[in-house]
């Protein structure tokens, strides 16, 4: 169903859809009071032994620690304190990230070119726990000591804190490595954060400045053919074709064909956004060197102008044994993080892990030999079981790894009467959908198998099925309201300009 053969009504019937669906099954739960009975009991299953002996009922509070705030930690801290623990036995639970804010990363590039605000796509920790108990501590983890319960913190110069923890959950995502290719540290832009998001923004609008004077066509590579790098080639490609020249955009794939895991409507609407915008797809092909483009034999012009503009390089690529170097104004990284297995931050410890550096986990996410510590995310893996690496797994893991934290805790405190209710309950991953965006205006949404759409209404259900699935009900609320105003305001903008000039509707330039 093309969005562009739909009717008011149906898009109406479509956006009704898929608030269903998006409250039912995209989202988790707003952290409102949640008792066991809400998990099936069903699905219940025992996991052999609890976290630690505790003397009593009354013992101390026990100590949660969180490390890593992105999608599956910010979830799993926010889950925990909603569990009904007895007051008297309310755990603390502390949360680490070494950022201050909260990046929901599907709308990173929106925020870049002011189609969103900070506030809705990178709150501040602190905004988004305020009225829970939940503490935040902004540190970068040196190590954990998992013998002694205890998370190491570089307390800056030189010195170091420790937290003690009862239970631990790992959250940390899978840090961006890109010393394997020669060149890329220091040339590429990966765009994970607001750092780089601000970044891409500043190039941006530096060639806003210069778009009167730039005489030749611009060159821009992206790393990597899954999802982000799609969104990314799409959107700049897009935004850089109101440049008197326009761009040339390269997406530069190792796997046969592109957006290779997603589904296969939203694959083929991708690949065709990709065709009719002009943007060239090297699939089968690596990366084996970056090279800094300065002093390549540009005219004096570009060197005045173009060269302020940082990253410009030579990317030499392969393919079938055979070389060639492509030319890139801008080098953006998409193609996931690549794992060093080295002792360094949580993989400073003994904690159990891949050859890839990801912590091994069993089916209630417990990290294995570790009855006290688990994991969840792009920084841990399902024993026998390959889980994608995105934030829809993250984010249905939070809820599994909080239950099992209390649970554990629950049943070391005594409360027997309810064993089969507190049983640990093991993780199962349920494919909900997904969701592309391929323009300022365009996107592809597929789910469960009952509705797949694309094009500007597709566009506006994305941003408001994403307010939905915002981990707090105020950041949801402050989402839904910025996403409205936003595309209330092209909207006046398109409509003063089809009237002044004609033409099927404007395009953006940042602010």
């Amino acid at each position: 169903m093309k969005s562009s053969t739909l009717s008011v009504i149906t898009s109406i019937g479509i956006l009704n859809i898929f608030l269903l669906i998006s409250c039912a099954a995209f989202s988790l739960p707003k952290h409102e009071k949640t008792h066991p009975s809400c998990f099936s009991s069903s699905t219940l299953a025992s996991k052999g032994s609890s976290i630690r002996s505790s003397s009593s009922l009354d013992a101390a509070r026990k100590e949660i620690c969180i490390v890593g705030g992105g999608f599956g930690g910010l979830n799993a801290a926010l889950t925990l304190s909603s569990l009904p623990f007895p007051p008297d036995q309310k755990p603390t639970i502390t949360l680490i990230d070494k950022k201050e804010r909260f990046v929901f990363l599907p709308l990173l590039y929106e925020l870049c070119v002011g189609d969103a605000d900070i506030n809705e796509v990178a709150p501040t920790y602190r905004s988004m726990l305020k009225g829970t108990d939940i503490k935040f501590k902004q540190a970068t983890v040196d190590g954990i000591d998992a013998e002694n319960n205890t998370v190491f913190l570089d307390g800056g110069g030189g010195s170091q804190q420790k937290i003690s923890y009862d239970s631990l959950i790992v959250a940390t995502g899978a840090d961006v490595n890109l010393e394997p290719i020669p060149g890329a540290q220091s040339l590429a832009l990966p765009f994970y954060t607001i750092s780089d998001c601000l970044e891409l923004r500043k190039r941006l609008k530096l060639l806003d400045s210069l778009a009167d004077d730039i005489d030749r066509q611009l060159e821009v590579v992206v790393v990597g053919g899954s999802y982000s790098g799609v969104e990314l080639a799409l959107n700049v490609k897009e935004r850089l074709d109101l440049l008197k020249k326009g761009v040339k955009v390269t997406v530069i794939h190792r796997g046969k064909e592109v957006l290779n895991y997603a589904a296969e409507y939203n694959q083929k609407t991708g690949l065709d956004r990709l065709q009719k915008s002009g943007v060239e797809i090297r699939t089968d092909t690596s990366v084996v060197q970056v090279m800094d483009r300065d002093g390549d034999g540009d005219d004096v012009h570009e060197q005045s102008d173009i060269a302020d503009l940082n990253g410009r390089a030579r990317v030499l690529v392969e393919k079938d044994s055979v070389q060639q170097t492509l030319n890139a104004d801008i080098l953006l990284w998409t193609a996931g993080a690549m794992r060093t297995n080295v002792q360094k931050g949580i993989l400073n410890s003994k904690l159990p892990r891949d050859a890839s550096g990801r912590l091994v986990t069993d089916k209630y996410l417990a990290v294995k030999g570790c009855d006290n510590v688990f994991a969840l995310g792009d920084c841990s893996r399902v024993k026998k079981v390959p889980y994608g690496a995105t934030a829809a797994v993250a984010m249905q893991q939070a809820p599994f790894a909080a239950w099992n934290v209390y649970s554990s805790i629950m049943m070391d405190a005594g409360a027997r009467e309810a064993d089969q209710k507190l049983k640990p309950l093991p993780f199962s991953y349920l494919d909900l959908g997904e969701m592309l965006t391929l323009g300022g205006e365009d996107a592809s949404i597929s789910s469960l198998g009952l509705v797949e759409a694309s094009g500007p209404a597709a566009s506006v259900l994305r941003r408001l099925i994403y307010a939905v699935r915002m981990p707090t009900t105020q950041q949801a609320l402050t989402a839904a309201i910025s996403s409205a105003t936003k595309r209330f305001e092209a909207l006046l903008v398109s409509s003063s300009r089809n009237a002044k000039s004609g033409d099927k509707g404007g395009k953006k330039i940042i602010n």
